[in-house]
């Protein structure tokens, strides 16, 4: 029987940080607080609201730099390094533990799969980083963003999970834990940040690192 790990990307394998201290550092260089950047260029991000109807994510990311121009005051300011955060984003690093504990995951006779909130443009980079092969699938892909169970359901359908050959592996409680658990997937929380669950849901497992859902596994 194939057995199957979904994942996803941000903050669960690469470290997004980088990205938005680039728009803390764009903010400084603009003469604005960079932290209040980082922070209004997060909440945009995160809104659903700004995604609908559906909007691939790079035209979503240079509405966000313009959304920053209008809340600073701005003209044209921030939007003008929008290449700049592109490659900011293209150029996440993974975790330390990630990369030995997906080679393991494969050892182990596992097909990882990649259901990400990003696009075409941005992705291959992401995946190069990590260093093994990974099914790829994107908001570009589906023409939905997670927590939409669209994504979801289109990625079950292709593969035929079920509770014994699927786990899905997450960092994100609104956005995986939720809808996975609506699901009916089996989950592994990784809640580097000992984020507080914002919903009912519980988690089959939760775990701070990647490499603690080896035992799970075995």
């Amino acid at each position: 029987m194939q057995k199957y790990l979904t994942f996803d990307c941000y903050f669960t394998l690469l470290d997004e940080s980088s990205l938005y201290d680039k728009v803390a550092e764009i903010g400084e260089t603009l003469g604005v607080d960079g932290k209040s950047a980082r922070e209004r260029f997060i909440d945009y991000q995160e809104d659903r609201s700004n995604m609908h109807p559906y909007l691939d994510y790079d035209l979503l990311t240079r509405n966000n730099l313009i959304n920053l121009d209008f809340k600073f005051g701005l003209e044209h300011k921030f939007e003008k390094y929008y290449v700049e955060v592109m490659e900011a984003h293209r150029s996440l690093k993974p975790y330390p533990e990630v990369i030995d504990t997906l080679e393991k995951f494969i050892s182990l006779r596992y097909k990882l799969i990649m259901m990400s909130n990003s696009s075409w443009s941005i992705i291959p980079e992401n995946v190069k980083a990590l260093e093994v092969p990974f099914d790829v699938w994107t908001a570009e892909d589906v023409h939905a963003y997670k927590p939409d169970l669209h994504f979801f359901k289109q990625v079950e359908d292709h593969y035929g999970f079920n509770e014994q050959n699927h786990i899905h592996i997450a960092q994100g409680y609104m956005s995986d834990m939720e809808p996975a658990g609506a699901m009916d997937w089996p989950t592994v929380w990784v809640n580097r940040y000992h984020d507080k669950a914002t919903g009912l849901y519980k988690p089959t497992y939760e775990v701070s690192k990647l490499d603690e859902i080896l035992p799970i596994l075995k």
